[in-house]
C-alpha cells in the first residue's frame, strides 16, 4: 500500500503541535526545547518496523525531568497508546534529547508532560472484518471486538494480527498488560479459530479495486 507512515513527535514547531497534559496547562510549564544542545539531539523517534507492518496507531503521553547535565531523567509513560512497542519508542525518543546544562528546570526538578502521536496519513484502508458466527462457542470468551484498543484487563485481551489468504489470523501479538500468560494464550487460540474477510466476502489475497490491508486489531472479550 502507498500510504505514508508518519511518526509525529509533538516536541517542537518542526515536528508538530505540542500537546501537554492538564498539569502543564494549569501551571504554564513547557519543556524548554529551545534550549536543546542541537535539534539533531532530539529528532523524532523512528516508527518501529513491526508497528508499521501492523499499522497500529495511538498517542503516548509521557513525563520527564531534566538533569543538571542536560540529560533527560525519569522518563515514564503516563497514558499508554495501547501498544507497548509505540510507548517504548516514545520513551527512547525523549531519552535521546540533550538540553543545555544547568537549566533552572533542573534545579527545580520540574516535571514536563509530552505527547507523541503516531498516526497513519492518507485515506484509511479497509481492514478485514470478523465473519459472522465464524468463532466457535467458548466457555471463556464471548467474541472478538474489532478496533477496540483499550488495554487488556479483566474484560478482554488486546491483540494485533495479520490475516492470511484463507481469512485466518496469523502472527498474532498480544498486549498482556499483566494478564495471566495462560489466559493470553487461550485468547490467541480463540482468535485464530475465527475467520475474517471484507464486506464483499473477499479475503486478503484476492485483488480488489479499493485499497485494503491485511492487518487487524481488537480485543477478545471474556465472559
Amino acid at each position: 500500500m502507498n500510504r505514508k507512515l508518519l511518526a509525529l513527535a509533538a516536541i517542537s514547531a518542526v515536528f508538530g503541535v505540542i500537546n501537554f497534559a492538564s498539569r502543564a496547562a494549569q501551571s504554564g510549564q513547557q519543556a524548554p526545547f529551545q534550549a536543546l544542545v542541537s535539534p539533531a539531539s532530539c529528532a523524532q523517534p523512528q516508527w518501529p518496523a513491526e508497528a508499521r507492518r501492523y499499522e497500529i496507531e495511538g498517542a503516548t503521553t509521557i513525563r520527564f525531568e531534566i538533569g543538571s547535565d542536560g540529560r533527560v531523567l525519569h522518563p515514564a509513560v503516563t497514558q499508554s497508546s495501547g501498544w507497548q512497542i509505540l510507548d517504548q519508542a516514545a520513551l527512547q525518543g525523549i531519552a535521546r534529547c540533550v538540553f543545555q546544562p544547568d537549566l533552572p528546570a533542573a534545579s527545580k526538578q520540574t516535571v514536563f508532560p509530552l505527547q507523541y502521536v503516531w498516526k497513519l496519513s492518507g485515506t484509511p484502508a479497509a481492514r478485514p472484518v470478523l465473519l459472522a458466527d465464524s468463532c466457535p462457542p467458548s466457555d471463556r470468551f464471548a467474541t472478538f471486538r474489532a478496533a477496540d484498543q483499550r488495554p487488556s484487563g479483566a474484560d478482554g485481551i488486546l491483540l494485533r494480527f495479520l490475516v492470511n489468504a484463507d481469512g485466518a489470523p496469523t502472527r498474532v501479538v498480544a498486549e498482556p498488560n499483566g494478564q495471566p500468560p495462560a489466559l493470553v494464550a487461550q485468547a490467541v487460540g480463540y482468535l485464530q479459530s475465527c475467520r475474517f474477510g471484507y464486506p464483499d466476502g473477499a479475503t486478503a489475497a484476492v485483488g480488489a479495486t479499493e485499497e485494503r490491508t491485511d492487518t487487524g486489531f481488537g480485543r477478545v472479550l471474556l465472559k
